[in-house]
Formats: C-alpha cells, sequence, structure tokens
C-alpha cells in the first residue's frame, strides 16, 4: 500500500500586534534636583521589552566612543533596556539607573506634547520632525562628558552624565534641547542659517520653551513664588530666570545655573561685539548672544504676571496664566516669521506682536512694544501697523553667494542661503530686506572664521569625529568640494551646549537686584 504524506504547508508568520499605549507615571522634573524636589508626569507610552515610545519620541539608547576625551562616535547601547518597576510604572528613585532615562524620556515626550496640544488648537498643525521620521530620539545617557546636543542627522537628543549628576536630569535642559528639535521641525531653514542672530535665536527658543514648561508645573511655580517672595520674577534670581543649575554646579560655576534670562541687555550689531562678552556685556556667540532675547521674553513674561497680580489674581495663578499666555505668543510668533535661513531680533519682535493679535486677541501689544523698545529690538513708536521692517510673501528663493578676497581662505567659496522674499518686492523690484540678509549671512561666516568654527574638509560630509573639536566644542560649519569640482559652505545642522566659556556674573536689572550667569548652554 502507497501512502501519500504531503507536507503541511509552513505557517505564515502573523504580525504581532503592537502593544497598546497606556498612561504610565515617570520621573519628571521640569527643573533639575538641585533646585526643585523631583515630581512625576503621566505620559501615554508604549513600553515592551525595554524600548519606551509615544507617537512623536521614542527611546534611542546610544554609547558615545571617546578618545582623549573626544567624541568620535556614536553607537546604539544595545544592553540598556529602560524596563517598569513593579507597579508598571518608570518612577525610580534618584539612585536608581533608570533614573535619568525616566526623567529625560519624559521631560521630552511632555514638552513635545504641550507643543503639539497648542499648536494644534491654535493652527490645526503637528511636528513634523526634519529628518523625515515620525519620532524624535532620546539618548539619555550617552557617556561621560559635560554636554547635551540636539542633532538632525542623528535624528534625535543626546544627553550625558558629568560628575554627580545629568544633563538628563534636567527637565529644563531636555526641554531646552527639544526646542531645537521643534524648531528645526516648524522652520527647518533656520539651523542652515549662519547669521549670527539666526543662531542665537535658535538657543534662545530653546530656553523660552524651558520656562514655559517650568510654569506649567505647579510645584515649579510653588517654588518660584517661594523665591521671589511673593510671584515677581524680575525681583530677584528664581528656577524659572537661571537655566541648568544642577550642570553649573556640577561644573564649579556655583549654584547659579549655566545662563539666565533676568538682564536688562539691550541690542548691539553683532559685528561690533567681541566673541564672548560677561555679566554686563553681550558677545557675538550665538549662546552668549541669546541672552537678549530670551531676557526680552522673559520680561514679556514678567509683565503678564504683574498684570494678571493687579487684576487681583494669587502669584501662583499669575504666573501660571501668564506661562498659559506665553504659549500663544510663542506659536503665534513662529507662525508670523520668515521661513528663509536668516531672521534677525528685530523681526522676531514684530513677529511677536503679530502674533499676539493673531492668537491672543492683541491684549499685550502695549506692553511687547514697551519691552522690545527698551530692549532697543523696537523704534519708539513703531508697532503691528507701522513697522520699519516688510513683511514676506511666504515665497522662499535660494540665493547663491561667492565669498570675495576679503574673506581670506574662504575666497572664491560658494554658499547657497534661503530668502523669504519680503511682500513689496515682487512690486517694486527691488528687495533690500533680501540683500541686508545675505549681509547678515556673510557677516556671520566672517565670525566662523575668525572663532575657528569653521571645518575645512577636502571633500565629503564631516563625520562625529571630525563634527568636534578637542576641547568638546563643535565647528558651526564646513567646506568641501562638490561634484563640479566647487568649493562649498554649509551650515552643521547640529545645536550642541557650549559649556567651554563661562563667565561668573552679577548682571543688574532695572529693579536693581544682582543675579548670576555663567557658561552658555
Amino acid at each position: 500500500m502507497n501512502v501519500n504524506i504531503r507536507p503541511r504547508p509552513a505557517a505564515t508568520p502573523q504580525p504581532q500586534a503592537k502593544p497598546q499605549a497606556e498612561s504610565k507615571t515617570f520621573n519628571y522634573n521640569p527643573q533639575d534636583p538641585a533646585t526643585l524636589a523631583n515630581d512625576t508626569a503621566d505620559i501615554s507610552v508604549t513600553a515592551a521589552n525595554g524600548n519606551v515610545e509615544t507617537d512623536t519620541v521614542k527611546l534611542t539608547p546610544k554609547k558615545g566612543v571617546f578618545i582623549f576625551g573626544q567624541l568620535i562616535a556614536l553607537r546604539e547601547d544595545k544592553n540598556y533596556k529602560m524596563n517598569p518597576n513593579a507597579d508598571g510604572n518608570f518612577n525610580f528613585p534618584r539612585e536608581h539607573d533608570y533614573f535619568t532615562g525616566a526623567n529625560s524620556f519624559s521631560a521630552a515626550a511632555a514638552t513635545v506634547n504641550k507643543y503639539n496640544e497648542v499648536y494644534s488648537e491654535l493652527t490645526g498643525k503637528k511636528v513634523e520632525w526634519s529628518f523625515g521620521e515620525e519620532q524624535l530620539g532620546v539618548s539619555p545617557e550617552t557617556g561621560e562628558w559635560p554636554n547635551a546636543f540636539y542633532a538632525r542627522q542623528m535624528k534625535g537628543v543626546h544627553f550625558f552624565d558629568v560628575k554627580d549628576t545629568s544633563t538628563g536630569n534636567s527637565g529644563e535642559v531636555a526641554s531646552h534641547e527639544v526646542g531645537h528639535a521643534v524648531l528645526d521641525a516648524i522652520r527647518p531653514n533656520y539651523l542652515e542659517g549662519t547669521g549670527t542672530e539666526t543662531g542665537a535665536f535658535h538657543e534662545a527658543f530653546g530656553d523660552v520653551l524651558a520656562m514655559l514648561m517650568t510654569l506649567g508645573n505647579d510645584k515649579a511655580i510653588d517654588k518660584i513664588v517661594e523665591q521671589t517672595g511673593g510671584g515677581d520674577i524680575s525681583s530677584k534670581p528664581s528656577a524659572l530666570s537661571d537655566m541648568g543649575e544642577g550642570f553649573g554646579k556640577a561644573l564649579g560655576m556655583g549654584d547659579r545655573g549655566i545662563r539666565s534670562s533676568l538682564n536688562s541687555f539691550t541690542y548691539k550689531d553683532p559685528s561690533t561685539l567681541p566673541e564672548r562678552g560677561d555679566e554686563n556685556n553681550l558677545g557675538r556667540e550665538i549662546h552668549d548672544f541669546s541672552r537678549l532675547w530670551s531676557g526680552a521674553f522673559f520680561d514679556v513674561i514678567d509683565g503678564i504676571a504683574d498684570a494678571n497680580r493687579a487684576a487681583g489674581m494669587s502669584p501662583k495663578e499669575a504666573l501660571k496664566s501668564a506661562g498659559a499666555e506665553g504659549w500663544k505668543l510663542l506659536i503665534g510668533q513662529m507662525e508670523n516669521s520668515s521661513a528663509g535661513s536668516e531672521t534677525t531680533f528685530k523681526r522676531m519682535a514684530q513677529n511677536l506682536l503679530k502674533g499676539d493679535a493673531q492668537f491672543n486677541g492683541g491684549q499685550r501689544q502695549d506692553l511687547i512694544r514697551d519691552v522690545m523698545v527698551k530692549r532697543e529690538l523696537m523704534s519708539a513708536g513703531e508697532g503691528l501697523f507701522k513697522s520699519e521692517l516688510p513683511g514676506f510673501s511666504g515665497e522662499v528663493v535660494t540665493k547663491e553667494m561667492t565669498f570675495g578676497q576679503d574673506m581670506g581662505v574662504l575666497a572664491g567659496v560658494k554658499m547657497d542661503t534661503k530668502i523669504d522674499i519680503p511682500v513689496f518686492s515682487a512690486l517694486s523690484g527691488t528687495a533690500p530686506a533680501v540683500d541686508d540678509l545675505s549681509k547678515q549671512a556673510q557677516e556671520g561666516v566672517k565670525h566662523m572664521l575668525e572663532d575657528n568654527d569653521i571645518l575645512f574638509l577636502s571633500n565629503g560630509e564631516p563625520t562625529i569625529e571630525q563634527m568636534f573639536k578637542p576641547d568638546g566644542d563643535a565647528f558651526k560649519a564646513y567646506v568641501t568640494t562638490n561634484e563640479a569640482g566647487e568649493r562649498e559652505l554649509h551650515r552643521i545642522p547640529m545645536a550642541v551646549c557650549d559649556f567651554g566659556h563661562s563667565h561668573v556674573h552679577g548682571h543688574s536689572h532695572d529693579h536693581g537686584h544682582s543675579h548670576g550667569e555663567s557658561c552658555n548652554h
């Protein structure tokens, strides 16, 4: 008898269902442990097998490879698995291996969630990352190095251990870095710009985002009210004005952090400034110069809170409400900003007025104008309907420039800059604003050259090792050869903590109080 046995067809592998997102409690500190007792936040996440993610943010552990203290590579850290504790949450004690991971991830996720919440309410839009993927990576413990950075080409934010803390332990440092990613998403050309004010605005945007996240946390506001003796944030330094206190302390800079928004700086042409300033003077270096814009926005928040208290709100309510308005102003400002590769603080002052009119009922026009005139970012009498600056058409064009002999080793090198054409240009046939922004771009390159911030390559793009200098600073741009044999300059799309230069400080403010500031982030 013949028996035919037919083999069973191989079972078709069934795709594993993705775990459902669930609300989990995470360590979250909008400040850092040096300033504020640890808090928690509930984040809706998908968590399985040591991986944690939201729709927009995911844990992407990496390890830096260092030679003599210089970062030369980033590699996936397959051993880092952030599993929940026994109750299924991610709330760990400070000494736990996952404390930094939980805090940096939740701070990043909370910041993106909040921006998207207000952004969607006001515009119907949500952030779309510039690197073309749906989720921003978060690498919580990338190595031992006093740094933190966002890099478009590395698709995420990266935090490092420094002495007895980590930049990832600070929610405001995390929010600052995520701010770079958010701004790169909504205005990607800015990270490709070379103008000093464009780079400085990128840094200030991160500081402002950190301020607003702090004002959304009850414990943080209670602390600020306590520190200021009643909620007048311009009266003395506080957790709101000072950035990265734990980081600064770890670097031996005292307890005032790495930068302060409580200052009285007024506008100066960056080309007239030295590379570095001090406690009373601006420098042209972008982290240094950013203090002007973050200080101006801080003054606007202060004015709103003052008005709220005068209207009968408690100090806590006044600050919380000021923060809510601040979100409308920030997003409105950006909706009215140009999409080219260069901007200026004076343009951003006008954009803030427009944002207030568009999304905040125009109720802070006088306050914003007063602050900007005082900061010399606007002329007396200038305002929403009387501006010395043209509006923009929304049409972005690429303008190629070739550096002349006055640029030394850059003579003959080409560079593209993207310009948002002013409205009147199409009618008049002239574009002074285009020439002005092109000049700013070239001035920025000149400063980069003077400050040794340009990397020269024979061809190709820089590796991670080449991007960073031996002292930990990063190059801001590079020159390479294109396929046609022409030398071109490109901005490196990365925002790095500037920890190597500090100034111990004591800025004076209008109320006569002194306050500190140190290393630039």
